[in-house]
């Protein structure tokens, strides 16, 4: 257990958390996990369909909650990172990592038809397939971790950047949010709007 809080204490240090790792962050972080775990499957992206659904962009509706989810979390961390609650700590821009890592997610997600967060609640409500999904995410991390050393000067390495939008216009990060935000809830506006329109 200490390991594992030695570990998952430099990785807040190295991004940045919410609130730490102390019990009262741990069991404030297994509620709103809950709560966003019921969310999902609620709006169905728990559903192998409603995933190779917006895929082929037939239905949006896990889409369209995506987007709305992303921004919700940014004006929310933000606001908290503005009143001076929460710590917010910048990952690396590591491009060619972060394009392969999105190529092999994106492939996992489209033939498994999960993605990590869906399919851990999609565990959760029995499906075996997803408990698969876990196992094949878990397995992948392990092998990724053993040629790490190797693979961090390929991919890592080389166009890896620090700094990040706020700084780079000179405006404070709550703005950006906000308009991020605002940016996001038009356009899903728009994708609801679009697709109620008769073909």
């Amino acid at each position: 257990m200490t390991t594992t809080l030695i570990i998952a204490q430099a990785a807040s240090d190295t991004v940045g958390i919410v609130g730490g790792i102390g019990a009262k962050a741990l069991i404030v972080g297994l509620l709103t996990g809950m709560a966003f775990g019921a969310i999902l499957q609620r709006v169905g992206a728990s559903s192998f369909e409603m995933s190779g659904n917006m895929l082929r962009l037939k239905n949006l509706t896990v889409l369209k909650f995506f987007f709305l989810a992303v921004a919700t979390g940014s004006l929310g961390i933000y606001t908290l990172d503005s009143v001076g609650t929460a710590h917010i700590g910048i990952a690396p821009l590591y491009l060619l990592g972060i394009t392969a890592g999105g190529l092999i997610f994106g492939v996992g997600w489209a033939i498994s038809g999960y993605c990590p967060g869906t399919s851990l609640v999609a565990m959760g409500e029995g499906k075996i397939d997803a408990a698969i999904t876990v196992l094949g995410g878990l397995v992948g991390a392990l092998v990724l971790a053993q040629p790490w050393d190797w693979i961090k000067p390929l991919l890592v390495d080389p166009l890896n950047f620090n700094a990040n939008l706020p700084d780079v216009l000179g405006v404070k990060p709550l703005l950006v949010a906000i308009v991020l935000t605002a940016a996001i809830v038009a356009f899903v506006i728009h994708l609801d709007r679009a697709g109620r329109k008769p073909a």
